[in-house]
């Protein structure tokens, strides 16, 4: 499984998760501030972590980039 494709899977996961804290956030709004507040951070919390995720991920890409021309010169001095 590439890095895309499991960027993606655990961006839907927390898509779901943002979803139904959502929703529990409306629903309990009067009822229960505590748990709509909760519903509140767990969207917070989500969307920071998928935007932590991204910037590891661009990052990592960035250093790869910058690594491979490297490898490239060790492998043709090897050959």
């Amino acid at each position: 499984m590439d890095t895309l494709t499991r960027l993606m899977e655990i961006s839907s996961r927390l898509d779901h998760l943002e979803n139904i804290a959502e929703w529990i956030s409306r629903e309990t709004v009067n009822a229960d501030g505590g748990l709509s507040q909760s519903g509140t951070l767990i969207c917070v919390l989500a969307d920071e972590v998928r935007e932590a995720i991204y910037e590891m991920a661009k990052s990592f890409e960035e250093h790869q980039e910058d690594i491979e021309p490297i490898l490239d010169i060790d492998e043709e001095t090897i050959h």
